[in-house]
Formats: C-alpha cells, sequence, structure tokens
C-alpha cells in the first residue's frame, strides 16, 4: 500500500523535474512526511492543454458522490487504488478512463514487521532524482456551496522484490512509473488495455531503502521533521535482511 509520502523539493526544483508548473496562487510547502489518513493536499501533475501542478486533496471523491457526507465517508477508502480491480470498482472507474495524473515524492515510508515490532523504513530513489507515481484524479462539487474540490488515489500493485520483503505483510507497493512510463500515463489517447504496458512492478534497482526513526510510527507526534528521513539503526536490524 502507500499511505505516507515525502516531498522535500523547492518548488522551482520541482517545475523544472516534471516539466509543469504550479496553478496559480498555490502556495506549495516541502513536506518530510504526511499522512493519506490525514488527507493532507498535495501536488499533483496533469496535462490538459498544458501541464501543471494543482493541489489536490488525498482521497478520491468520485464526481457522483451526493452529498458532503458521503464524500467524507468514501474519501478514507479510497486513498489507494488496486490496480487489479482497478476497472470493478465504481469509484474509480471514470478516473481510470479519463482522469490520470502523477504523484510525485521524493520517498515513501513503509513498516517492516520483525516479531512483535514495526520497523519503519523510508524508500526512495537511489540517484535521488523525484519519484512520480500514477494516480487517478476526481473532481467533486459541493452541491450546498459550489466549491469544487480536486482529489486523488494512488495506484498500487504487488511488490518488487526488495519491497516484498519491507512491506512483509501485505507485499505492496507504489506503482511508480520511469519517465517515458510516466509521459505515457497522462497521454488522453491511451487506450485501457496499454495500462498493463506501463503499470508494473519498478525494478528495485533502482531503490534505496533504510529505516528511520520510530517517532514516524506515532500519529500523535509531529512527523513533519527532517528525523522523519534520517537513517535510524534498530538492535534488530541484523534480522533484517
Amino acid at each position: 500500500m502507500c499511505f505516507t509520502l515525502s516531498l522535500q523539493v523547492e518548488k522551482h526544483k520541482l517545475e523544472k523535474s516534471l516539466n509543469a508548473e504550479f496553478k496559480s496562487g498555490y502556495s506549495f510547502e516541502p513536506f518530510y512526511f504526511v499522512s493519506a489518513f490525514d488527507h493532507p493536499t498535495v501536488p499533483v501533475k496533469t496535462c490538459g492543454s498544458a501541464c501543471s501542478l494543482i493541489p489536490m486533496q488525498w482521497g478520491l471523491i468520485p464526481e457522483w458522490t451526493k452529498n458532503v457526507s458521503d464524500a467524507r465517508n468514501i474519501r478514507s477508502k479510497t486513498l489507494n487504488a488496486r490496480f487489479e480491480t482497478l476497472f470493478e470498482k465504481s469509484s474509480f472507474r471514470l478516473s481510470a478512463l479519463h482522469s490520470r495524473c502523477i504523484v510525485p515524492a521524493t520517498g515513501f515510508f513503509e513498516w517492516q514487521h520483525v516479531g512483535n515490532m514495526k520497523i519503519p523504513w523510508f524508500i526512495a530513489f537511489r540517484n535521488n532524482e523525484i519519484m512520480q507515481m500514477a494516480g487517478i484524479y476526481s473532481s467533486w462539487t459541493n452541491f450546498e456551496t459550489g466549491e469544487v474540490i480536486n482529489t486523488f488515489s494512488i495506484i498500487t500493485l504487488p511488490a518488487n522484490p526488495l519491497l516484498e520483503k519491507i512491506h512483509n505483510t501485505k507485499k505492496r507497493m507504489p506503482a511508480i512509473l520511469k519517465p517515458n512510463e510516466a509521459k505515457a500515463w497522462l497521454d488522453k489517447n491511451m487506450k485501457a488495455e496499454e495500462y498493463l504496458n506501463i503499470i508494473k512492478p519498478i525494478e528495485q534497482d533502482y531503490l534505496k531503502a533504510y529505516t528511520v526513526s520510530p517517532v514516524v510510527s506515532n500519529p500523535k507526534n509531529n512527523r513533519n521533521i527532517p528525523e522523519a528521513i534520517k537513517p535510524y539503526n534498530y538492535p534488530e536490524q541484523q534480522l533484517l535482511f
């Protein structure tokens, strides 16, 4: 699964790396750690007449959602979209066909079960480049206020060998795309049967992973701090690999 992100990069560097511009008026602040369960606002790349980085809330609200109560209920269940059932779920089907996006990250966190412990890991690109995760999005109108709310979900799939060892219960990972795959994912003309050519576990050689502070495991802590992505050694670490 993928319920946490880090995006520690300056605004202009993110624009240059993704070849996209921030939507006017978007005051982006880099972050060390966000949790999907807090429904944070994250810059998401879409392509229309031009590629843009648009603020979207994590937790997709389908266009057909009737009211605020239903919206609050459904978005906690749509943080991730399993690729295997993408077209079987009514919450995701239309977005998967017509509203694909890229969610940028400088890394993400997963927890490994070792005995009775859950040890947090940080996963990033080995070359420290920005990850481009495959996502889908929706624009939902709150009919009570007229406000349009943009929301997204990150696509997940079975883990590669590295993430199987780290995320050793669910054994899943986000769909991380290479640059040419990311470009294809945003192509409006791409057909659904072509998705399998793009959405697949990225090779583990592209990734690095290391254990981080237990501070990130407690939601009561302020986890948006530099320590969240700094290496941290555990006495049990010799048992991990």
